[in-house]
């Protein structure tokens, strides 16, 4: 408890000290040098454009500046390199953990305990390998419960990856990647706008061979064949903020790796697995914006499959999961308050190699909710409010029928005492539905050592109670950041042993997760007036408690501390940045599956190095980037999960032509 004060104290004396340093630039940089700085606006707290200032949870924003500084694949490379808890495997199976919650990577995301979205939409995948970056306009993370505004599986928070729109005039870029492993990498993407019309499209492919581990093992079986991309945004305007749009994402890996561990390294398994979705939307506004609206209608498909080299026919297992829903919603904004209601609408459709032949387990989910926002004392005082009723009926594929519903509550405040500082607290239910599998599976694992596995269909939706308080500050060139939460999780899904070789699963107590997450950041080139901008940066999460009410004992794959820190250099004139990222994760618990005894992983910190530099500025004909990055860049032996070491010191290299 004493080693969580002090850091604690050393983060916000860091804030104390530096305090008096934007006085300085604001004296130094006035009359030159001077830029308007507009407020990024966040969309998933409460569904519509906001202020960051207003929303009363933690949320944190990636621009597109920040995803094209490096080189990032998917999302796990960037929720990585942010220092958020993720398990990757080397057969791109890779998950997300945020305040002690998870995505899941076998299944789709009603597994999950973190949702994922796609432009405010469920991506209908736990597995952050099959997301994208090739054609992001910007990331947000709400870190803690959204399950008023997004419904089940939002319990540790929500990750919102919203899509490019084509404006402006036509522009088109080529790029080609090489790398460690014989990575090679092509991308190819277009945009523009022509009169009422605007466009988006990108597509890329990938492949790369087996890596190295950073204690110089070949693990054979680690590369994979191709991974294919392509992303179509396009749209209609036909009033001012008036659009209709539609949307399409493909993703395809083919022949990926599937090792085992290094100890026991198989050289010829595999995965394949996909997905691909289409939305079809319409967003709208009266002129003299009072009235806000959106409603979209999407559709997708899931699939994964096993494949056992040694084995003929290879197929071992397989899964597709059929996906489709719909959002309506409308928000009247007053000069002091705001309403947003609106219907929310889910079906899944999953069939697996254990179902019945042509018959699928399917979940229905259809939900209404209300969110309520006002601002007092001048717009000081921010308060928020909102509800949501879900119903659910899961159909296995035998016809067992389990229906259940929920209510979920939110409340929230901003205080902003100054222009520069603001306080905000924060209250919020959350819940995840059991699955199908959950509620009725009955497998017989014993071939496998695993006796039988069973459902049960008296299972509770697991639930959860979030407290936050937070302060914000930003003056100048310095920003900084300070949450703490406290969430109790109830009627947790796990499985136990009922007598006769039969594992079930079960409602247990849940536990309590308390914590502390913080940020800083500050621009020393703003500060002087320089032309350089330099920004050392960090941040952090630390639970003070993160226990299992029944057993008392530490939950799994929560480190106590995890945190992101480092230096970003960027000077526009000369069209360079650079960045140097550390990440850290501490020792956390874990099941031992490898059998090698180990009870738990880590601590690990990993380096990261990546650098761009515009070489040629041809005006009209276009320009020309060199991008590098070096990922591991001390070469560490480490592993995000036990059994299956990390690569060693990777190399990058791109060349990038926009016209």
């Amino acid at each position: 408890m004493l080693k969580k004060i002090r850091w604690m104290a050393v983060v916000l004396l860091t804030g104390l000290v530096m305090y008096p340093l934007p006085l300085m630039a604001d004296h130094q940089g006035a009359g030159q040098n001077s830029t308007l700085v507009l407020e990024p606006t966040v969309v998933t707290a409460g569904r519509i454009k906001e202020k960051k200032s207003d929303i009363t949870t933690n949320v944190t924003i990636y621009t597109r500046e920040d995803l094209e500084a490096s080189s990032i694949q998917d999302l796990s490379d960037l929720m990585l390199k942010e220092g958020f808890m993720v398990r990757e495997y080397p057969n791109s199976t890779i998950s997300v953990a945020i305040r002690g919650f998870s995505t899941d990577t076998h299944g789709n995301d009603l597994s999950s305990s973190v949702l994922i979205l796609v432009n405010g939409r469920r991506a209908g995948t736990g597995n952050l390998a099959k997301i994208s970056m090739d054609n992001v306009e910007r990331v947000e993370i709400i870190r803690g419960p959204a399950s008023v505004q997004y419904g089940a599986s939002a319990l540790g928070g929500v990750i919102n990856v919203i899509t490019r729109k084509g404006k402006g005039p036509f522009t088109a870029s080529l790029e080609g990647t090489l790398g460690s492993w014989d990575y090679k990498k092509g991308t190819v993407s277009m945009s523009g706008a022509v009169s009422q019309f605007d466009f988006d499209v990108t597509g890329s492919k990938s492949s790369q061979g087996d890596y190295d581990t950073g204690s110089g093992s070949e693990y054979r079986n680690t590369g994979f064949d191709s991974k294919e991309r392509f992303s179509f945004n396009g749209g209609f305007t036909f009033l001012p903020q008036n659009r209709v749009g539609i949307s399409y994402s493909d993703y395809s890996g083919d022949h990926i790796g599937s090792p085992d561990y290094l100890s026991a390294n198989d050289p010829d398994d595999y995965v394949n697995h996909g997905i691909k979705s289409y939305d079809v939307y319409y967003d709208g506004q009266t002129r003299d914006d009072f009235l806000f609206w959106n409603i979209r209608y999407f559709k997708g498909k899931d699939e994964y499959e096993t494949h056992d080299g040694a084995m003929t026919p290879s197929r071992t297992y397989w899964r597709d999961t059929d996906s489709q829903g719909a959002q309506a919603q409308i928000t009247a904004k007053w000069a002091v308050a705001q309403i947003t209601a609106g219907w929310d609408w889910v079906d899944y459709e999953v069939s697996n190699s254990n179902t019945v032949a042509g018959k699928e387990n399917t979940y229905e989910n259809p939900a209404g909710f209300f969110m309520v926002k006002t601002k007092l004392l001048e717009d000081k005082l921010v308060l928020t409010g909102g509800g949501r009723y879900d119903e659910y009926e899961v159909t296995s594929d035998t016809g067992k029928v389990k229906e259940d519903d929920n209510w979920s509550f939110s409340c929230g405040a901003v205080y902003k005492i100054t222009g520069e500082l603001s306080v905000r607290a924060n209250y919020a239910q959350a819940f995840k539905m059991p699955t199908a599998d959950q509620l009725f599976m009955l497998t017989d694992y014993s071939a496998w050592g695993m006796g039988i596995w069973s459902g049960n269909e008296n299972l509770k939706p697991e639930s959860s109670e979030t407290y936050e308080a937070g302060i914000d500050y930003t003056r100048g060139s310095l920003t900084g950041s300070l949450t703490y939460f406290h969430t109790d999780f109830e009627d947790r899904i796990a499985y136990k042993s009922i007598g006769g070789g039969v594992t079930q699963y079960t409602n247990v107590q849940g536990g309590t997760l308390d914590g502390v997450e913080g940020s800083l950041q500050l621009d020393i080139g703003a500060m002087f007036g320089w032309d350089w901008e330099i920004v050392p940066y960090g941040s952090f999460t630390t639970f003070l408690e993160y226990e299992d009410d029944e057993t008392n004992e530490k939950f799994q794959y929560t480190p106590e501390w995890s945190a992101a820190y480092g230096m970003r250099v960027n000077h526009v004139e000369y069209g360079l940045n650079a960045r140097l990222n550390f990440t850290h994760y501490g020792r956390h618990e874990i099941t031992d599956y490898e059998g090698t005894g180990a009870t738990t992983l880590g601590p690990d910190t990993v380096a990261d190095f990546s650098v761009g530099k515009e070489l040629f500025d041809m005006n009209k004909f276009g320009k020309i980037r060199l991008k590098g990055e070096i990922n591991n860049l001390f070469d560490r032996d480490y592993a995000l999960v036990q059994g299956y070491p990390s690569p060693g010191r990777t190399f990058y290299l791109g060349l990038n032509y926009t016209y």
